[in-house]
């Protein structure tokens, strides 16, 4: 069995943020010849979930949060690491003084801001709603410490993202990618997509060199150390494309899909 893997925003999903009819016909394939296909992102469990659906298929294991959740297809979990409380507090604090939007995330449950434009954005991408509990009640709460989140994504301006980005230089606890000019994730830095995949295909029993991951961007890189085929699609960023032994198509033109074409062609 071949473990297929694949990162989401920007990799998998077309112009419309969605999986086009081609992908959909491709994953299918894959999985009804004997293989693996999961997906591996930043999103949270039930924004992958409905993906999947889409697919039509029984549940499949997932890699949430950057590695920082991996689950079985029951949705037990194979490996949880969180950011700790106190980065989880220090990155609340920092937000607060800038006047940054962040909202936590941990498990499926997501703790926004507020009713913003942010919180509206991030809604219609990853086709979930947020939780009744706010940040400021999370963290206020003591719940961060109880539950603390797997992910924080900080929304604004870019200078003062770069403030933030700045301020959690120093905490060796936590990394911070950045998605987008507009977009800081901070995740612990006791994980990653390449820890992610890893556990995985060691769940699964799969050799990781009978592994393929398709990825985009920086966070992709260290899935592409781990994988025995590392996939860019050709819009990726330039560590991407350098760390990659193949490059597909575009993500606009189903450049996942061509590759699973090809490869079900000669195996």
């Amino acid at each position: 069995m071949t473990l297929f893997c694949s990162d989401v925003d920007g990799t998998l999903l077309d112009h419309r943020r969605s999986l086009s009819d081609r992908t959909v016909a491709a994953i299918r394939a894959v999985r009804s010849a004997g293989h693996a296909f999961v997906l591996c992102s930043s999103r949270m469990p039930a924004s992958l979930e409905g993906l999947e659906r889409l697919c039509g298929v029984e549940p499949t294991p997932l890699i949430a949060y950057n590695g920082g959740l991996v689950l079985r297809a029951d949705r037990s979990v194979v490996t949880d690491v969180a950011i700790a409380p106190s980065d989880a507090r220090e990155a609340y604090a920092v937000c607060s003084r800038l006047g940054l939007h962040a909202s936590f995330f941990a498990g499926d449950d997501w703790y926004a801001w507020g009713p913003d434009e942010w919180t509206e954005r991030e809604a219609t991408i990853t086709v979930v709603d947020p939780s009744d509990v706010s940040a400021h009640d999370y963290v206020a709460s003591g719940r961060v410490g109880g539950q603390p989140p797997h992910k924080v994504m900080a929304m604004g301006e870019p200078a003062l993202v770069d403030e933030l980005e700045a301020a959690l230089a120093g905490r060796p606890g936590v990394v911070a990618y950045r998605s987008k000019t507009t977009y800081l994730e901070v995740a612990s830095s006791a994980c990653s997509k390449g820890d992610g995949l890893r556990a995985l295909a060691d769940e699964l029993g799969v050799d990781l060199a009978d592994t393929v991951f398709f990825g985009d961007n920086h966070n992709d890189v260290s899935a592409f150390a781990v994988a025995g085929t590392a996939v860019a699609v050709a819009n990726a960023v330039d560590p991407a494309l350098e760390a990659a032994s193949v490059v597909t198509g575009h993500h606009r033109e189903d450049g996942v899909a061509e590759y699973l074409e090809a490869w079900l062609a000669t195996h």
